[in-house]
């Protein structure tokens, strides 16, 4: 087979079709490199001094095209020139910061978490508004440099462009931050006019956010994330499937909406991590073209989940970052195949981790793992031993 573009590949495998060999990513809204990791391998790969952080504050803050050209990644990413989650002012020591929502954040090694949220005490609707610093959709920080970058990759041609996540956390999550996980929950089973109210007034910001984003990369994206939401831990969702279905699907189709009205060939991937695989047919419904990271967990089935709803999602991720990425090169090389055998089979899947590579990762790990995915991946697949 004549080998084909990054672009071509990527397009060719959502179309549910084998292209010259299975496609590769890294870097996007949540299957990135972490800060200590990058330096390994610039340090490994010779490529120099660090790009200029495209974000600061984060533990992923690099985006440097040399390092996914060196991998052979057949993806590059248009990210947002700022985000509400990002943070906007700092705390009152290095350990804490404020995002763009005036929620407080606190670092516990290598990420953040919330600190007691914004609303964990609002009583009533209005407090929704007074409580919390929404930010304005339209304020031209949030797409600086977007436009630019967006143009610079279209007209290049050779890569499958995605736009990152306008912020980190969807509805739900962001809804846990501000409110607490626990609260937000009760919400949904006994407050949920609240529980309504404060995911209705989370989506309009983003919805507004993805719209001017979208505006200003024009034409030139071939996919858009959604932020990110986890609905499920590693056993099983978080919520019943008729309460995702009452309080969040509505939620995630006027986002998937924002995108097609804008531009109805645009595709959608949502992440999500954990046992979702009872939600996929919700999915497929709202109009998600790409599922990430379809986390290899033991209670998700990867290969009956690819034979299940293969033709009707494409999946990027499922690289094993707790066991097989820190461990041996074979390691490394054994969950590439695995993969690839499960779910490359007619197209359909990027092969990418399932989060964002840990600072426990060998670079050398890293290299083996996209060159054993240019291995074992040609079409048609002949993997001995599946």
């Amino acid at each position: 087979m004549v080998e084909m573009t990054s672009r071509q590949r990527v397009l060719t495998a959502l179309r549910h079709q084998e292209p010259d060999r299975v496609p590769v990513a890294l870097g996007g809204g949540s299957y990135g490199i972490v800060d200590a990791l990058y330096f390994k391998l610039l340090r490994r790969l010779g490529l120099g001094e660090p790009v200029a952080p495209f974000r600061s504050g984060h533990n992923i803050t690099y985006m440097d095209d040399r390092l996914l050209e060196r991998l052979g990644v057949d993806t590059r990413y248009v990210w947002p020139g700022d985000s509400p989650s990002s943070p906007q002012r700092a705390g009152r020591d290095d350990l804490t910061f404020f995002d763009g929502y005036g929620q407080e954040w606190k670092r516990s090694l290598p990420y953040y978490y919330p600190a007691t949220g914004l609303l964990a005490q609002a009583e009533s609707l209005d407090e929704i508004e007074t409580r919390v610093n929404w930010p304005n959709p339209d304020d031209p920080r949030w797409t600086r440099g977007v436009a630019d970058r967006a143009r610079a990759l279209g007209e290049d041609g050779r890569y499958f462009v995605v736009g990152r996540m306008v912020t980190s956390h969807g509805p739900f999550q962001t809804a846990c931050n501000l409110r607490g996980t626990e609260a937000f929950l009760l919400d949904m089973a006994a407050n949920p006019g609240f529980a309504h109210g404060l995911l209705e007034r989370i989506t309009l910001l983003m919805e507004g956010l993805m719209r001017r984003y979208l505006r200003a990369s024009g034409p030139y994206l071939d996919m858009v994330e959604l932020p990110g939401d986890d609905y499920a831990g590693n056993i099983n969702l978080v919520m019943s499937p008729a309460m995702f279905r009452k309080f969040i699907r509505p939620m995630l189709e006027r986002l998937v909406s924002t995108v097609k009205t804008f531009r109805p060939e645009l595709k959608i991937m949502l992440h999500s991590d954990g046992a979702i695989q009872r939600l996929m047919p919700d999915l497929i419904e709202m109009g998600i073209d790409v599922v990430h990271p379809l986390e290899p967990l033991q209670a998700m089935d990867l290969a009956s989940i690819k034979r299940q709803y293969g033709q009707q999602l494409s999946f990027l991720g499922a690289i094993d970052i707790v066991h097989a990425l820190p461990g041996t090169p074979e390691d490394v090389i054994l969950e590439a195949k695995r993969r690839i055998a499960e779910l490359g089979a007619g197209g359909g899947y990027i092969l990418a981790p399932a989060n964002h590579l840990q600072h426990d990762v060998p670079a050398e790990n890293v290299i083996t793992l996209f060159e054993a995915a240019r291995k074992f991946g040609k079409y048609p697949l002949q993997i001995e031993g599946y």
